[in-house]
């Protein structure tokens, strides 16, 4: 059963695949937007992913308290922006690390490395400073950690061009237009939303042809 939201609800990874180019599908990020809905059932172990990230954060707060900085952790940088049309766009950082006035948001990451990653701790590195009283007009750095990788982003990457892509895709995902659907197996696979509420989803990808007789 799905319900229709009272004002459009972003949460801030519905957008970054989209942001990086990774995705797509414009219409699945506009649908979770506008409605509440019966998730199709998962085989994700987010148990195993709760207890790994929680270690990870754990070893990294320890590291940077260690070296002396303030450290906020999850819920302590979680934001609410509203926009003109009454869209609301939530996310929480995982860390945000604050010495002599120099403000450090990074997140953890136990798989494999993406775009999005980045995208997603560039909105942080936008948003944190405008919304979140401890990081509040603060100039602030990056850095995506994998378990044995790291990506720095320096606060030059926020630019108006970010904010610009930033801004366009809130207000694709936020419209009143529905969007059209963009089905393929590579994002339908992962896609929460069952064959109920859209039905262009792909269940199954495309077979190996071995006699085709071109090579």
């Amino acid at each position: 059963m799905k319900e229709a939201r009272s004002n459009p609800y972003i949460w801030v990874t519905w957008l970054t695949k989209l942001m990086a180019g990774e995705n797509q599908c414009i219409w699945a990020s506009w649908f979770r937007s506008h409605y509440t809905y019966d998730k199709k059932p998962s085989d994700f172990d987010l148990v195993k992913w709760s207890a790994d990230h929680n270690q990870m954060l754990l070893e990294r707060e320890k590291i940077y308290k260690d070296d002396g900085y303030q450290v906020y952790t999850e819920d302590q940088n979680s934001f609410k922006l509203e926009g003109e049309n009454g869209a609301l766009m939530s996310g929480k950082a995982d860390l945000v690390a604050i010495k002599d006035g120099v403000g450090l948001v990074e997140d953890c990451k136990t798989g494999k490395p993406r775009n999005a990653d980045q995208m997603q701790v560039m909105i942080y590195m936008l948003v944190l400073p405008l919304s979140v009283p401890h990081c509040k007009d603060m100039i602030i750095d990056g850095l995506v950690k994998y378990k044995n990788d790291e990506v720095h982003i320096p606060a030059s990457k926020i630019d108006e061009a970010l904010r610009a892509l930033l801004k366009n895709t809130i207000n694709k995902v936020s419209g009143d237009l529905e969007p059209g659907k963009v089905p393929s197996y590579a994002e339908c696979r992962f896609c929460d939303i069952t064959g109920e509420y859209c039905s262009e989803r792909i269940e199954k990808g495309s077979e190996k042809i071995t006699d085709h007789g071109l090579f």
